[in-house]
């Protein structure tokens, strides 16, 4: 059997396979820790809690995922689909490295709160999902690019690229 497989592994087939297989683990691996991290930041932010993130949902991914469409189509029409995906997913890694070692360290000078609690006292109580959504924006925006990570990484460019590849 290990002589099928080094054969197998020395086809054309398994020439594209293989790093498409190890491509697609990667994505789906971060997509995995993306997906759990966006929920508890949201959730465990300063004056937030799990009621934020159907407001996220609905008034930040809905348009940001729109928006997304109309650019990747205008993108798509330019540059290949390998130039795409390298491209796009560079800038996905370069957002989340600033993240973590720039954003998030320094998130309690960055987010608004003075802003935040004088339009809290201003606006009725229903505001309060929006107006948690403005104080934490450095977390909110990483739960918006965390969202579309599987929809345009995984959904998009990986298997647009695996389709190039392949065929």
């Amino acid at each position: 059997t290990r002589r099928k497989f080094q054969e197998w592994a020395a086809s054309p087939e398994g020439k594209k396979l293989a790093p498409l297989s190890l491509m697609s683990f990667c994505c789906l691996f971060s997509y995995t820790i993306l997906r759990d991290t966006k929920d508890v930041i949201m959730v465990t932010a300063p004056h937030s809690g799990a009621e934020v993130i159907p407001f996220l949902k609905t008034y930040v991914t809905l348009p940001g995922a729109i928006l997304w469409a109309v650019i990747y189509s205008k993108l798509s029409n330019n540059f290949s689909q390998i130039t795409l995906f390298y491209s796009i997913v560079g800038a996905f890694i370069t957002y989340f490295g600033s993240f973590a070692w720039i954003i998030y360290p320094n998130h309690a000078y960055l987010h608004p709160t003075a802003m935040a609690d004088a339009l809290a006292a201003t606006l009725p109580p229903s505001f309060f999902a929006p107006i948690s959504i403005f104080r934490n924006w450095t977390f909110s925006m990483f739960y918006f690019i965390a969202e579309m990570w599987g929809s345009v990484v995984i959904s998009i460019l990986f298997w647009g690229m695996a389709n190039q590849i392949c065929s």
